[in-house]
């Protein structure tokens, strides 16, 4: 289960757009750091996504990608322009084609094909409709849903919502937040064709004045235990209580957040998915957050931040830039076997032990994180600062 937020240059503080999200997979899925440059291409060119093989564009954009290490997509990315996208799995009663392209790779595909939000939303419908979606998105266990997405650039923001080869969206004027759930209801600005005729058919609506997208097409068993309506709420409120005040750093706050008023939670307590997800059991709570991604944009500019691993609440946001430089030298991918080089495998044997120890260990770290955080960028942290480099 997953989290994205988002809040438009009118309602910021520095007048930027913000955008951010949480990637909540298998406890066990390592996530990795990618940067993939620029590239040209020649007729005939194809590119092998997860489970299909597609023609190529003829070039493609440079971008940095929060990727689960054995698929072709991200779960979250931005690239050389500025455009920024997050997708979400949500649960409908038309279930996925064994085989397609993965939201995932949908994701990819955009942001390597696109100079604006509006184009890589464009570019999403575009690919759906053409090669459908499907096919298995779970690491060990299997998994498969239809996707919705945050799309984002300087100046405009867009939510798109997808079942099969439909689709619907509109574009974000203030916050949004998507969680899991169909957001879209009747107040989407565009939809597929065939979207409302298909729900008709269904016995699902009477009539286009009738049709409620989220209503019409949400699994409601799987969506409510999902609990996606409750972190989305909790999220919005969030944002709209800091609607003219929003900053990078409230983004990195609601991604942090345990969604609870209790001072002493533990990861144990209670059923609901938190936004900052621990794996604590395996009916309610079987994923975590893998990752967790914030980045500020205005025309030319863009602030890239991300833990490159589990946890945010308890690991820091580090800056990375768009350039084959963008990552330290000393950061290493992992893959399906802890590694003592790889970033993410070590940060998350930490984050095992904190979780044992939780109530313990959790908060003095929490601490050293912001002491972290302050040492790296201070109050520096917006795409019009200086140029933040790492120290290693």
């Amino acid at each position: 289960m997953c989290d994205t937020i988002v809040a438009t240059p009118e309602v910021t503080q520095n007048r930027h757009m913000l955008f951010g999200k949480n990637s909540d997979r298998e406890s066990d899925e390592c996530q990795n750091l990618v940067y993939n440059p620029a590239a040209n291409y020649v007729a005939g060119d194809t590119v092998k996504c997860t489970y299909l093989t597609i023609p190529q564009s003829s070039n493609t954009f440079s971008s940095v990608l929060s990727q689960p290490f054995w698929m072709f997509g991200a779960e979250m990315g931005i690239n050389e322009h500025g455009v920024m996208i997050g997708n979400e799995a949500v649960m409908t009663r038309i279930k996925p084609e064994s085989t397609g392209l993965t939201g995932i790779d949908l994701l990819r595909l955009a942001l390597e094909r696109s100079k604006t939000a509006r184009e890589a939303k464009d570019t999403i419908i575009q690919l759906l409709e053409t090669h459908g979606q499907g096919g298995n998105c779970g690491y060990r266990h299997k998994l498969t849903y239809m996707n919705g997405f945050i799309l984002a650039d300087a100046t405009e923001a867009f939510v798109l919502e997808t079942v099969a080869k439909e689709w619907a969206w509109k574009q974000i004027h203030g916050v949004w937040s998507i969680s899991n759930r169909i957001s879209l209801e009747k107040d989407y600005e565009a939809r597929s064709e065939n979207l409302i005729e298909w729900a008709i058919k269904k016995g699902w609506c009477k009539s286009e004045a009738d049709f409620n997208f989220s209503k019409c097409f949400s699994d409601k068993i799987i969506t409510w235990g999902a609990r996606g309506n409750g972190r989305q709420c909790d999220n919005r409120n969030r944002l709209i209580e800091r609607q003219g005040k929003l900053t990078l750093q409230d983004f990195m706050g609601i991604l942090r957040q345990h969604a609870t008023s209790s001072s002493h939670w533990h990861p144990t307590q209670g059923l609901r998915m938190t936004v900052c997800a621990h794996a604590t059991n395996n009916l309610t709570r079987g994923t975590q957050t893998v990752s967790s991604m914030v980045a500020e944009t205005f025309p030319g500019h863009s602030a890239i931040f991300t833990t490159g691993a589990s946890n945010p609440c308890i690991s820091p946001y580090f800056p990375i830039t768009i350039s084959p430089k963008g990552l330290p030298s000393s950061y290493h991918s992992g893959g399906e076997e802890y590694s003592d080089k790889s970033f993410w495998w070590k940060a998350e044997r930490l984050h095992r032990n904190v979780m044992i120890k939780f109530d313990h260990l959790h908060d003095s770290l929490s601490e050293e994180v912001k002491n972290l955080e302050q040492s790296l960028y201070g109050d520096r942290i917006s795409a019009e600062s200086p140029q933040l480099e790492y120290t290693e």
